[in-house]
């Protein structure tokens, strides 16, 4: 069907007159496309999504936020060497190298991400900037914050090694939901438990270290029943009626210190006499 040209309209022309109004502009189609954004949670979930590192939160737990989500963090440039490329490594965790990298105000290009297979979106600058998913290492410093699975902060560089190896970005999720927003608190603050160590502690805490062979799982090392003050038992969810084998984590006093919001322990005679040990 063809639409009349209604500028030989004879009645419309006449009433357009009497208004005073003018023809309009002549126009033509746009080619305009615009882009469809995707959802954030598509993004962090692929490609990961360039950030200021201001943006990026430290969570109560030690792992990283941003805008709802909990995520990973790593630098997308990846500089060359002569032949070789150095591959950073991702972080889980506000660590001491991000609390460095802070500090030196050297931010570059950080990337946050949740994608679970270990392959990250990465410029090879080396390769004329081709981008491409590479796997990354999660970093060292991050799993000994977390105490991830007993990760020997005093280890040797094997056992790290292995730790690293072993790491899986689908557990960490599993333990650490991506999803910030749809977690809910399991209690109300009527129906909330108060946080403080359970009626049996006492045996719970020696039952475990015992259970655990005496031994510091932060660094290594192994304390006679007779230094048995300097081992501690840690809440790594910092609730202390939750006494799940998973959440406990046994460490020396010198370790326990340097778990986040533990650094009080340094003050304690305990600990100072704990160091001079030679152990």
């Amino acid at each position: 069907m063809k639409l009349p040209n209604f500028l030989f309209n004879g009645p419309l022309n006449a009433l357009r007159s009497e208004m005073g109004a003018p023809l309009s502009n002549s126009f033509k189609a746009q080619g305009v496309v615009k882009l469809i954004d995707l959802p954030m949670v598509e993004v962090l979930r692929t490609a990961g999504l360039e950030v200021n590192f201001e943006d990026v939160k430290r969570l109560k737990d030690g792992t990283l936020g941003y805008k709802g989500h909990r995520v990973l963090l790593y630098i997308r440039d990846v500089q060359s060497y002569g032949d070789r490329a150095t591959l950073p490594k991702f972080h889980v965790a506000y660590c001491k190298t991000l609390e460095s990298m802070r500090a030196a105000n050297r931010f570059q290009r950080y990337v946050v991400a949740n994608r679970d297979d270990g392959l990250f979106e990465v410029n090879l600058l080396h390769e004329a900037r081709q981008k491409r998913p590479v796997a990354l290492a999660v970093c060292q410093f991050c799993l000994g914050m977390l105490g991830w699975n007993g990760f020997p902060q005093g280890g040797s560089s094997t056992e790290r090694a292995q730790h690293v190896k072993a790491f899986s970005l689908a557990d960490f999720f599993k333990r650490y939901s991506s999803d910030l927003v749809s977690i809910r608190p399991d209690h109300t603050s009527n129906t909330a438990p108060i946080n403080e160590y359970t009626a049996d502690w006492p045996d719970v805490s020696e039952r475990v270290k015992h259970q655990r062979n005496y031994g510091c799982e932060g660094c290594g090392r192994r304390l006679t029943l007779r230094l048995g003050r300097y081992l501690h038992v840690h809440h790594s969810n910092g609730l202390k009626y939750d006494n799940s084998d998973g959440n406990l984590v046994v460490l020396c006093i010198r370790c326990h210190a340097e778990q986040p919001l533990h650094g009080h322990l340094k003050a304690l005679q305990d600990y100072h006499d704990f160091l001079s040990l030679q152990l």
